[in-house]
């Protein structure tokens, strides 16, 4: 009788896309977002659930308006995605954050930052995190490069590949 291996588990990924929020619990997935420019993946995750999130926030607020796509704006996709996390199992104590992204792509392009959506984005965020009284683990943000966030269900590993500047882990 022979025994057989079984195939290795191919990582799934799941593409968040603008304004998108997405969270799993599939250890098998990484939960993935491309070209980020002035955009921020806020990349979530709590250990002890092994419940990851991440949210494609692509400006800064709301101004109050309701929405049907609240990963859209940082004041809205903060706390809803936290909610979505905690339908999982997690909690909000045990998060642990890490922000890619908020480039100046019009610098970039070599144009002035005349409406800073990058700074701007950085800014909301971590000002409504700060609300939820969630701290920031480790960031990559600013710069005029693209990058592309994949965090690993299984793990909460964050990496970051930037044009011309190959991969980091946060």
């Amino acid at each position: 009788m022979t025994t057989q291996a079984a195939p290795p588990t191919q990582d799934k990924a799941i593409i968040t896309g603008l304004a998108e929020i997405k969270v799993s619990i599939d250890s098998s997935s990484i939960l993935t977002c491309l070209g980020l420019g002035s955009c921020v993946a806020v990349c979530c995750y709590d250990p002890v659930a092994g419940v990851a999130g991440m949210a494609h926030v692509v400006l800064p607020s709301s101004e109050g308006r309701d929405t049907k796509s609240p990963g859209k704006y940082a004041d809205k996709a903060i706390p809803t995605l936290i909610e979505e996390m905690k339908k999982l199992g997690a909690l909000k104590t045990r998060l642990v954050v890490k922000l890619v992204g908020g480039a100046e792509m019009s610098k970039a392009a070599g144009m002035d930052n005349v409406f800073m959506i990058g700074i701007k984005n950085q800014a909301a965020i971590k000002e409504a995190l700060s609300k939820e009284c969630i701290k920031i683990a480790a960031e990559e943000l600013g710069g005029n490069t693209g990058r592309t966030a994949r965090m690993a269900v299984a793990t909460g590993k964050v990496t970051v590949t930037s044009a011309g500047s190959g991969t980091i882990e946060l």
